[in-house]
C-alpha cells in the first residue's frame, strides 16, 4: 500500500474552486468519522481491547506478517517499473532500501510526497539519480497506487455479495456492480487508447513517458496485488471472517481514500473510523485487530527502517563529522523541520477541537469528586470556561504555526501549556493534559522551523483556516446542544453553578468561545495584513548607478513615490515593489547590470518570506523568465508592448498615408511641439493642471500609480515634459522617459484637451520619434497594449483563452483590440510582456491584488 502522491497539473478553472471542495470534503468525512467513534467507542473498555488483543492467535499474527512482508516486497516494483520507464539504472539493493525507507516512513508520518520523497532523495542522490529523475519515480509510484485502488476497488465492488455500510452509506451491491464496472471500463477504454491512438496521450509524456501497454498491464497487476496483500494483512487479524474478502477490500480501500482526503498522518482515527462503522459488531475485538494492524503494518517497518538506515549511515556520518554527534541526525532533522510546522498546524487545530468537545460533554463524576477535596468549586468553573476558551485559542493560532511565524510558535506552545493545566484543573482530565504537554514539548524541539519575524501569532488572514475553525465551534455546539437537549435549556441554567452542573457549564464556555472566534472574525474582516521589506526611499546615488546600466525607459517608475526598493549590495542594481495584501508586487525586471538580478531576485524572496508574503511579478519581460521558473510561480504572457525603430521610423509610403494626413493636418491647424526643459517644468505645471483635470473628468477615471506615474509636481519636474502648442495654448502634453544606457525613449503621462484637434496625439508621437532619432536613441516606446498577442485557440491554456476573449470582447469597459490597432499605425515591432503569480490557488489571489494595485486601490 503506498500513499506517495504528486498531483498532476490541473486545468486553470478548479484551483480556485478545488481548496473549497477539499475542505468541504474534509470536514465531511471527519465529521462521519468523529460521530462513528463516538458512537463505537460509547462502550469501549480498555480492559476487554487489551484482552481481545491478547487473544488474536499466533498464527493470525504471523500471517500478518506474511502479509506485511510481501506488500513492502511488492512495492520495490513500483520503483523498478518506474526506473525502467524513466531510463535510470541503480542496484537493486540500493532501490530495495529506497522503496523500504521511503514507505515505511510515509506511512506512518502521512505527507507522502514530502516524507517518502525526502527518504528517496536521501537514497538515490548518491546512487547518482538527479532530483528531476526522483520527482518522476515518486510521481510514477504516486499514480501506481491510485491505479491499483481503483483497480482493486472496481474487482472488490463487481464481487460483491451483501450491502456494505459504511459511516451511515449504505453501498447495495447492484450500484457497486455497475459503479465497478464503469471504472474497470473507462479504465481499459484509456489504455486500449493509449495503444491504438498514442498522439491522444502526448501531454502526458511532458509529466512522465507514457508507458507502453504491458507496463501499464504490470503497474496496475503489482498494485492490486500490494493493496491485496496490505488488506490481507488486518484481514486476517479480525475476530471472524464470515465477510466475503471483496466486501472487506471496498472497506479497506473507503477507509485507505478518507484517511488521504484528510490529510491526517497515517489516516489514524480516520481509517480507523470507517473500519468500525462496517464492523460495529466485533467491538473491542474489531479495536483490537486495529492496533495490532498498526503495530504491524506501520510501526514496525517504520522502526525496521529507522535502525536499518541508521547501522548504514551511522558510521559514516559518526567519521565526517567527528565528536558533535548531534548533526548525524541531520537529514531526519532537516525533514522534520520541514515538515514540522503544517503537523503542528493540524496538531494545533486538532488540540483545539478536542479541548472545545471535552468542554461540551459531561465530565467523570468520579472524578469531579476528587477534585472538588482539593480546588474549589469557583476555581473548577473558572477552568472549564478558560479551557474552551484555550481551545478556541489553539483553533486560531493553527494557521500562523502552518506559516512558519515565530509568533505563533510562542503563542501555541503557551497555549498547550494553559490547556493541560485548565484539563487537569476542570476535571482531572490527565490524559488530555498528557497529550498537551507532549505537544508542548515537541513544539520547542521544532523551534528553529518557526523563523518568521512577522508579529501577529492570531493575524494571518487565512480564510480556508477560519472557515475551518468556524466548523469546528459550530460541531462542537452542535453536540453540546443534542447531548444535552435544548428543549430544556432555561435562561437560569447560565447562573447555575454546580459540581455536576454539566448542561450549564457546556453555555458558558459555548457562549465563551463563540465571543472570542466571533471577535477574532470581525478583527480579521476589519483589519489588512501588512508585509515588511527593502527600503521606502531609493538614495539618488543607487538611482543614478542603476539607471546609467539599464537600457528601459520604465526604470523612471523608481521615482513615483508608490514603492519600495531592494538594493544590491554593490548598490548599483535594485528592484521596485509595492506590498499589496500577503503579496509583493514587483514591478518590471530589475534596474541596474544584468549579473545582479539573480542574486538580488532571490534576496527578495527570502525576505519575502520571512515576511510571510509572497511574491508576484507584473509587466516581467522575456529576460527575466528564467527567474520566474527557478522561483516556481505560474507565468502568463499580459500583453506586448509596441517598439519604434527610430532609425527606419519615416511618413513616406502608403502604409504611413494616415499618419502623414493626421500630421499636415495638425502643421495646418498651427500646432507645434516644444520640449520643455526640465529646469522649467515647474513654471509649467499651473497651465498643464487645467488639462489633466479635464482629461481625467472626460476619461470617468483617476490617477492610477505603481505602472504609470501621476500628475504631481514631485514626479513630472524629474524629466523634460513634451507639449503641444497652438499659438501659446497648450493643447496636450506627455513626460518623457529616456534609459540610462542611451538606447530607448518612451512617455508616460499622457493627457490633451478636450477641444484639441482631431490627429493631435498622432502629431505628438510622430514628432517625438523625430526627436528621439535626433538625441540618438534606437528605439522609442510606445507602451503597452494588455492582453495583445496573448494565443488563442481549443488547445490554448485556459487563461489564455479567457485573456483572448476579454480581448476581443472588453470594449466596453476598455478598448483593448482598439489600442493595438492605433499603435500599429507607427509600423513597431511587438515584444512580449508577462505576469507571474503564485502555483495554485494563490494565484488566482494575487492577480486580484495585481488590479487592485494598479487600478489605484493601493494598501500597504
Amino acid at each position: 500500500m503506498s500513499a506517495d502522491l504528486t498531483a498532476a497539473p490541473q486545468p486553470a478553472l478548479r484551483p480556485a474552486l478545488r481548496p473549497l471542495l477539499a475542505m468541504l470534503l474534509a470536514i465531511a468525512i471527519g465529521a462521519l468519522g468523529w460521530s462513528a467513534l463516538a458512537r463505537l467507542t460509547r462502550e469501549f473498555s480498555v480492559h476487554s481491547a487489551l484482552a481481545a488483543l491478547a487473544a488474536i492467535p499466533p498464527r493470525h499474527i504471523l500471517g500478518a506478517l506474511g502479509f506485511t512482508a510481501a506488500s513492502y516486497a511488492l512495492l520495490t516494483f513500483y520503483d523498478l517499473l518506474a526506473q525502467r520507464l524513466i531510463g535510470v539504472r541503480v542496484p537493486f539493493a540500493t532501490t530495495l532500501r529506497a522503496s523500504f525507507t521511503s514507505y515505511a516512513i510515509s506511512h506512518t508520518l502521512g505527507f507522502g510526497a514530502l516524507t517518502g520523497g525526502s527518504a528517496r532523495l536521501r537514497i538515490y542522490g548518491p546512487a547518482g539519480v538527479p532530483p528531476a529523475q526522483v520527482a518522476r519515480i515518486v510521481v510514477i509510484a504516486g499514480v501506481a497506487f491510485w491505479l491499483g485502488m481503483a483497480t482493486a476497488a472496481s474487482v472488490a465492488m463487481l464481487a460483491m455479495r451483501t450491502p456494505l455500510t459504511v459511516a451511515g452509506l449504505l453501498i447495495d451491491p447492484l450500484a457497486a456492480h455497475i459503479a465497478g464496472a464503469a471504472v474497470l471500463a473507462t479504465a481499459f477504454a484509456v489504455a486500449l487508447i493509449g495503444h491504438l491512438r498514442p498522439a491522444l496521450l502526448a501531454p502526458l509524456s511532458r509529466l512522465v513517458q507514457v508507458p507502453r501497454a504491458e507496463t501499464v498491464l504490470a503497474l496496475v497487476l503489482v498494485s492490486s496485488v500490494e493493496l491485496g496483500c496490505a488488506s490481507a494483512a488486518l484481514y486476517i487479524l479480525l475476530p471472524f471472517h464470515e465477510w466475503h474478502f471483496a466486501r472487506f477490500m471496498l472497506a479497506y480501500a473507503l477507509g485507505i481514500t478518507a484517511g488521504l482526503i484528510t490529510h491526517v498522518p497515517g489516516g489514524v482515527g480516520v481509517f480507523e473510523a470507517v473500519l468500525l462503522t462496517t464492523v460495529p459488531e466485533a467491538g473491542n475485538a474489531a479495536i483490537a485487530a486495529l492496533l495490532a494492524y498498526r503495530a504491524i503494518y506501520y510501526l514496525l517497518p517504520f522502526s525496521l527502517a529507522v535502525l536499518f538506515n541508521a547501522a548504514i549511515e551511522g558510521p559514516a556520518q559518526a567519521r565526517r563529522l567527528g565528536k558533535f554527534g548531534h548533526t548525524l541526525v541531520a537529514p531526519g532533522r532537516r525533514i522534520a523541520l520541514a515538515i514540522s510546522p503544517p503537523l503542528f498546524g493540524a496538531m494545533s487545530f486538532a488540540g483545539g477541537l478536542v479541548l472545545l468537545l471535552s468542554g461540551a460533554l459531561p465530565a467523570e463524576h468520579e472524578r469531579l469528586r476528587d477534585l472538588v477535596s482539593l480546588l474549589p468549586l469557583p476555581f473548577i468553573e473558572t477552568s472549564h470556561l478558560a479551557a474552551s476558551l484555550v481551545g478556541t485559542g489553539l483553533l486560531l493560532v493553527a494557521p500562523s504555526l502552518a506559516a512558519r511565524l515565530h509568533s505563533g510558535m510562542r503563542a501555541a506552545r503557551t497555549l498547550f501549556f494553559l490547556g493541560a493545566m485548565f484539563s487537569l484543573a476542570k476535571g482531572l482530565d490527565y490524559e488530555e493534559a498528557t497529550v498537551m504537554l507532549a505537544m508542548a514539548a515537541l513544539l520547542q524541539l521544532a523551534a528553529p522551523a518557526f523563523y518568521r519575524g512577522r508579529t501577529g501569532a492570531f493575524s494571518t488572514h487565512n480564510v480556508g483556516w477560519l472557515a475551518a475553525a468556524a466548523v469546528a465551534v459550530g460541531v462542537t455546539l452542535a453536540s453540546g446542544t443534542v447531548f444535552y437537549n435544548a428543549d430544556h435549556f432555561r435562561s437560569d441554567l447560565w447562573w447555575h453553578f454546580a459540581l455536576y452542573g454539566d448542561a450549564p457549564r457546556y453555555l458558558r464556555a459555548s457562549f465563551g468561545a463563540g465571543v472570542l472566534f466571533t471577535a477574532f472574525a470581525v478583527r480579521e474582516w476589519m483589519t489588512r495584513p501588512r508585509a515588511s521589506g527593502g527600503i521606502a526611499a531609493l538614495p539618488a546615488e543607487v538611482a543614478a548607478r542603476a539607471i546609467a546600466a539599464a537600457p528601459r525607459s520604465d526604470a523612471a517608475l523608481a521615482f513615483t513615490g508608490d514603492k519600495r526598493f531592494l538594493v544590491s549590495p554593490q548598490q548599483d542594481c535594485f528592484i521596485m515593489y509595492r506590498p499589496q495584501g500577503r503579496f509583493w508586487v514587483v514591478m518590471g525586471d530589475p534596474v541596474g547590470p544584468r549579473a545582479r538580478w539573480p542574486d538580488l531576485v532571490w534576496e527578495l524572496r527570502r525576505v519575502a518570506d520571512l515576511s510571510n508574503a509572497m511574491l508576484c511579478f507584473y509587466q516581467a519581460s522575456e529576460a527575466m523568465l528564467p527567474l520566474l521558473v527557478e522561483l516556481g510561480l505560474a507565468t502568463m504572457k499580459y500583453g506586448e508592448e509596441a517598439l519604434v525603430d527610430t532609425t527606419a521610423f519615416s511618413l513616406q509610403g502608403a502604409r504611413m498615408k494616415g499618419l502623414r494626413n493626421s500630421r499636415a493636418r495638425a502643421l495646418r491647424e498651427g500646432l507645434s511641439l516644444k520640449i520643455v526643459p526640465m529646469a522649467d517644468v515647474p513654471r509649467w505645471l499651473p497651465m498643464l493642471r487645467p488639462i489633466s483635470q479635464e482629461w481625467l473628468i472626460a476619461q470617468k477615471t483617476q490617477e492610477k500609480g505603481f505602472s504609470l506615474g501621476r500628475f504631481e509636481a514631485a514626479y513630472l519636474t524629474r524629466f523634460d515634459m513634451a507639449v503641444v502648442m497652438r499659438g501659446s495654448e497648450p493643447l496636450a502634453f506627455a513626460n518623457i522617459w529616456r534609459s540610462g544606457a542611451g538606447q530607448e525613449m518612451s512617455v508616460d503621462l499622457m493627457r490633451q484637451a478636450s477641444h484639441s484637434p482631431p490627429g493631435t496625439m498622432d502629431f505628438l508621437f510622430a514628432e517625438l520619434i523625430a526627436h528621439a532619432r535626433d538625441q540618438g536613441f534606437a528605439q522609442f516606446n510606445m507602451g503597452l497594449a494588455p492582453l495583445s498577442g496573448v494565443p488563442g485557440g481549443r488547445l490554448a491554456p485556459f487563461w489564455a483563452r479567457m485573456a483572448r476573449a476579454l480581448y476581443h470582447l472588453g470594449g466596453q469597459v476598455y478598448n483593448f483590440a482598439g489600442l493595438r490597432f492605433y499603435k500599429q499605425k507607427f509600423a513597431p515591432t511587438w515584444r512580449s510582456r508577462y505576469i507571474a503569480c503564485p502555483q495554485g490557488p494563490a494565484g488566482f489571489f494575487a492577480v486580484g491584488a495585481i488590479i487592485r494595485l494598479v487600478s489605484g486601490t493601493r494598501t500597504q
